[in-house]
C-alpha cells in the first residue's frame, strides 16, 4: 500500500537520509503529537524491505505495541511482535516490533549480528540498553517532547514547528484557563519533581477537589475530558466527586482490564462517559481525537509530561475547533504554552539546575484565560487589558556611586537582548512566511553598533540557533 506523505514528512525523511549519508547514525525525529511520526517510519520501513534491510521498532508498553502493529497492518507491512505471549512473534521476520521490557527481560536482541534500522517510539524514555546492544545500528528516536537525556544522539531533525502543524489543520488551538491554582511552594523536591506523597495530600484536600470539579462545570462545556491526577487514590477521589455532582466519570490505571481501557475511549466518543480520571496511563501512545478538554490536577516540573498530556487533546477531529485546558496545577506557568518554539539539547541535562518558572504567559483577571502577551495585548476571550502599573520611585539619602559596566558585560547584555528578540522575530517570520534573512535585517537595524556580534549566530535549515 502506497503511503502518502505530507510535505514536512517528506522533508523530515530527506533530512534523516542526509544525516545518515554524512556518517551520523543516531538521530532524533522531533515532531509534535499528531504530526504522523509513525507514518513516516512506516514509509521508511517499506523502503527498507525493498532492499531486504532489517528493521526493529522499539516501544514501551502493550498499548504502544498494539498501536504500531495495527499501523503496520494498515500499510500491509509484514512483521513480528516480540512481546510476552504475543501470537505474532516470529524471529525470522525482517521487521520486528519489540517491547523494550520483553527485550531486557529475555536478553533477546533481534538482528544483533547486523546493523539494523531501529525506530524508538517516545524516545524521551530510557532506552540506553538499545544503544548498548546495537552500537553500529542506524537509530531514529521519535518524540514530540524530546526534553530528557539526548546525549546518546548525534543530531536532531525538526522539519516543522508544532504551531505550523496546527495552522495546517492537523492539530487544534488550545484554550487554557487557570481559575484555581494550588499553592505547592512548600512541597519538597525529589529527583527533580514534587514529592508525591506530600503533593497528593495537598491536591486531595476536599476544597481543592471540589474546585477542580466546579471549574470543569463552569469551563469544560460538557466536553469529553481526560483528568490527570497525582496518584491512584487522588484519581479515585476526583472520579467520585464528579459522580457525586451528577457527571459520569470513570477511573483507569495499570490494573484496569483491557475491556475497561477500551471503554474509556469508546465511552468518551459515544458521550456515555464525560470524564476519564487517571494518573499516567493515558499519556504517550493513547490517542482519542474526540477528547477536547484536559484537566491538570497534578503540578509537575516535567516538561515532557506537560506536553504529552496536553497532546492527548490537541489532535484534530471533525467539528473540533479547539481543546480546553483547565490547569488547576499551574503547569502552564512552569512550562508555558504547548505551541511555543522549543529547541532540543544533545547535552546531558544537569539535574542540579534549579527550576525556574517560565512566566511567559499572562492570566486574564476576569475570565482566567491564559494568553501569550507577545501575541495579544489583552485577553482574546473577553477583551480584558492588563492595567499599567506606575511605580513610585523612593529616594534615600546617601552618596551615589556610578557603576560602569565593562565591555564584556556590555556585549553579554546586548547579545542576550538580541537572542530574546530573535525568538520574537522568528515567530513573526514563520507566521507571516517571510524570508529567513528578514530576522537578521531587523536585528541589524535595532543593534547597528553591535552588528559584528551577528557572527555568533549560526544559520541552520529552517531555524537559527545561538
Amino acid at each position: 500500500m502506497d503511503i502518502k506523505l505530507r510535505p514536512y514528512q517528506v522533508q523530515a525523511i530527506d533530512e534523516l537520509d542526509s544525516q545518515f549519508s554524512k556518517g551520523s547514525r543516531r538521530g532524533i525525529l522531533y515532531c509534535a503529537t499528531g504530526s504522523g511520526k509513525t507514518t513516516m517510519a512506516s514509509w521508511m520501513i517499506q523502503r527498507a524491505i525493498r532492499y531486504n534491510y532489517p528493521v526493529i521498532f522499539v516501544v514501551r508498553g502493550r498499548l504502544l505495541v498494539q498501536n504500531i502493529s495495527e499501523t503496520l497492518d494498515k500499510y500491509k507491512i509484514d512483521h513480528s511482535v516480540c512481546m510476552s505471549g504475543h501470537w505474532k512473534f516470529n524471529q525470522e521476520k525482517l521487521v520486528q516490533i519489540c517491547s523494550i521490557d520483553t527485550l531486557k527481560a529475555r536478553s533477546y536482541w533481534p538482528h544483533k549480528d547486523k546493523e539494523p534500522l531501529i525506530f524508538i517510539d517516545e524516545s524521551h524514555f530510557d532506552y540506553s540498553s538499545i544503544f548498548e546492544n546495537y552500537p553500529n545500528a542506524f537509530i531514529i528516536g521519535m518524540s514530540g517532547s524530546p526534553f530528557s537525556d539526548n546525549s546518546m544522539y548525534n543530531f536532531v531533525v525538526k522539519p516543522v514547528d508544532a504551531y505550523e502543524i496546527r495552522d495546517q489543520g492537523y492539530l487544534v488551538p488550545e484554550k487554557i484557563y487557570c481559575p484555581h491554582i494550588v499553592d505547592v511552594s512548600a512541597v519538597k523536591m525529589i529527583a527533580g519533581d514534587f514529592e508525591k506523597k506530600q503533593l497528593e495530600g495537598i491536591m486531595s484536600d476536599s476544597t481543592i477537589v471540589g474546585n477542580i470539579v466546579t471549574d470543569w462545570i463552569t469551563l469544560g462545556q460538557n466536553r469529553p475530558t481526560l483528568c490527570y491526577a497525582v496518584s491512584i487514590e487522588h484519581s479515585l477521589r476526583l472520579k467520585q466527586e464528579f459522580n457525586d455532582r451528577g457527571i459520569v466519570a470513570i477511573h483507569v490505571d495499570a490494573n484496569s482490564s483491557q475491556q475497561e481501557r477500551d471503554y474509556a475511549k469508546t465511552g468518551l466518543i459515544s458521550g456515555k462517559v464525560k470524564v476519564v480520571c487517571n494518573v499516567n496511563l493515558l499519556t504517550t501512545g493513547w490517542d482519542c481525537p474526540a477528547v477536547s478538554c484536559i484537566i491538570h490536577a497534578r503540578p509537575t516540573w516535567s516538561l515532557v509530561w506537560h506536553l504529552q498530556t496536553l497532546g492527548r487533546g490537541l489532535r484534530a477531529s471533525p467539528g473540533k475547533e479547539n481543546c480546553i485546558v483547565i490547569d488547576n496545577a499551574g503547569n502552564v506557568f512552569r512550562h508555558s504554552l504547548p505551541y511555543r518554539i522549543r529547541e532540543v539539547s544533545l547535552e546531558k541535562p544537569d539535574k542540579r539546575k534549579s527550576k525556574k518558572m517560565e512566566n511567559r504567559v499572562c492570566t486574564c483577571e476576569d475570565c482566567f484565560y491564559i494568553f501569550d502577551p507577545e501575541v495579544h495585548d489583552g485577553c482574546p476571550e473577553c477583551g480584558w487589558v492588563k492595567p499599567k502599573i506606575i511605580r513610585e520611585i523612593k529616594q534615600v539619602d546617601g552618596e551615589l556611586v556610578e557603576y560602569a559596566e565593562n565591555e564584556q558585560e556590555r556585549n553579554d547584555r546586548l547579545f542576550e537582548m538580541m537572542r530574546k528578540d530573535y525568538y520574537k522575530l522568528e515567530w513573526v517570520r514563520k507566521t507571516k512566511k517571510l524570508k529567513c534573512d528578514w530576522v537578521f535585517i531587523q536585528l541589524a537595524k535595532k543593534y547597528p553598533t553591535t552588528y559584528h556580534m551577528m557572527d555568533k549566530i549560526t544559520v541552520m535549515p529552517n531555524k537559527v540557533t545561538f
